[in-house]
């Protein structure tokens, strides 16, 4: 992760607002505490500028309105709850209501120009973000029930709480789609990415932390042949319930599926070929027709049976019921001996830690390099295992790592399945490089400089887009807001 070790602050605060749809996305639940009255304000300002020949002349403050831009208002009960939300997580630090209602009449400006563009979001990609969004509040509130999180956020129900969360996320999805539109097709040149590193003063250039680079070999607990067809046998029951007895797939998925993910939402998930799943699922999704059941199939997810439920052009609303074989102790057992017996040989010089790799590592993409691990974001070997995100590398190997010498091999790491599959894995990991702090060098860490440069072309395109619609959108700031240096471009 690199560090400027001096931007000015408002260079750093317009990136916030530029390159994250939401700077303050996580705080964003806290609009979910809205009140009725609030939906109120909202309607009765919307409503007047409809009927108002001259928006402008519209009579200000209206009790609770901070600020409208297009068709959005800002309540003071928005910046309010944001606040209040990162205070309570500890993630407040110098921020002011006037980063807040900036980084707000941003995510708006995007969502606002989203849909005059006729940019779309389907019902079902924002019920399965509203989904994951609640899970995460769950597990957050150290696995809260659904009447636990109501509570918390004064619902009387979940529903009402996905009602409002299914409001939020549709205006990220077009905020957030408005802005891949603007930067899809922006490149960068060596030479760009040469001028842009020499003009950063010598005495600002980027600093890199302590990295590493490590080999990993992971062996995976596995069900027997037989878990595995009694697994098969219940996916195909279900799959001819729904086919044969008319079931519903939505009440099956609910019932019976282990993506806890989706469970709620009747397994529904909304995907394009470009997506990041599993290269089998794809291949289901987009095979079948709408209306088909695919057969059971495998990935390393599980065992699942999908149902397209919606074909709309590159778009495909599928619904899936996701089952785990059980693995027993014994399983486990084996995995780790066979393990353990391998890293013996490893340390006992009879064979190196690439070919140990090569010969019985679970774990594909990196068994085919020796075990070697690439960083999946910016594919590069070192790693800056303290911002490195724990989906790629757990906690557990990251502390391993940190007590070893270049050349040494770990103990048996032993983890089990965050998903819940049952499954348990067992890592050894091998220090091949460490490289200390060091501030940024143009030649051995061009890739990091390259995408420094990228996102600064990206920031400079949206900052162009929203300086010119800045100019034909109709906003307004309440006067609590005048004395904001942050919101003056939006006033001119």
């Amino acid at each position: 992760m690199m560090q400027l070790k001096a931007i000015n602050s408002k260079s750093i605060r317009s990136w916030l607002s530029v390159l994250v749809m939401f700077a303050f996305a996580e705080a964003m639940i806290a609009q979910t505490a809205t009140t009725t009255q609030d939906e109120a304000i909202k309607n009765e300002v919307l409503a007047a500028l409809k009927d108002t020949v001259k928006p402008k002349a519209m009579r200000y403050k209206i009790d609770g309105v901070s600020g409208v831009i297009g068709d959005y208002v800002v309540l003071d009960s928005d910046i309010s709850a944001q606040l209040n939300e990162l205070k309570r997580r500890g993630q407040l630090n110098d921020l002011t209501k006037c980063d807040i209602m900036e980084s707000l009449l941003g995510s708006k400006l995007y969502a606002h120009h989203a849909i005059q563009d006729s940019i779309t979001v389907s019902d079902a990609e924002i019920e399965n973000a509203t989904t994951q969004r609640i899970e995460f509040l769950k597990n957050e509130l150290n696995g809260a029930s659904d009447e636990d999180l109501a509570r918390f956020y004064r619902k009387d129900n979940i529903q009402q709480l996905r009602d409002e969360l299914n409001v939020i996320n549709r205006d990220e999805l077009l905020a957030s789609r408005m802005q891949e539109r603007l930067t899809q097709d922006i490149q960068i040149t060596p030479e760009e990415v040469r001028q842009f590193f020499s003009k950063i003063p010598e005495d600002q250039r980027p600093l890199i932390n302590s990295e590493v680079e490590i080999a990993r070999i992971v062996v995976k607990s596995k069900p027997s042949e037989e878990s595995v067809q009694q697994t098969i046998d219940k996916l195909n029951e279900y799959r001819d319930d729904v086919l044969y007895n008319g079931a519903d797939f939505a009440a099956k998925a609910t019932l019976f599926s282990e993506d806890i993910g989706t469970e709620r939402s009747g397994g529904v998930l909304s995907m394009r070929r470009s997506d990041p799943y599993a290269k089998e699922f794809k291949e289901q999704a987009f095979s079948l027709n709408e209306g088909e059941i695919s057969k059971p199939f495998e990935t390393a997810f599980g065992w699942h049976i999908l149902y397209v439920e919606k074909v709309r052009g590159q778009v495909r609303d599928v619904r899936h019921i996701l089952q785990y074989p059980y693995i027993s102790r014994a399983q486990e057992a084996k995995a780790r001996a066979k393990l353990d017996a391998m890293r013996d040989k490893i340390v006992q010089g009879d064979t190196t830690f690439a070919d140990a790799a090569r010969a019985i590592s679970d774990e594909k993409e990196t068994a085919e390099k020796g075990g070697l691990f690439v960083n999946p974001i910016t594919g590069e070997n070192l790693l800056d295992l303290s911002k490195i995100a724990p989906r790629f590398i757990s906690s557990s190997i990251v502390s391993s790592v940190q007590f070893l010498q270049e050349g040494d091999v770990s103990g048996i790491i032993e983890e089990k399945d965050p998903r819940g599959t049952g499954a348990t894995s067992f890592t050894i990991v091998n220090l091949i490089r460490k490289v200390g702090d060091h501030e940024a060098n143009y030649a051995s860490d061009y890739g990091k400089i390259k995408d420094l440069a990228l996102r600064d072309k990206q920031v400079r395109r949206i900052a162009e887009w929203r300086d010119e619609k800045i100019k034909d959108t109709y906003i307004k700031i309440g006067e609590d807001f005048k004395d904001c240096e942050l919101l003056q471009e939006w006033t001119k």
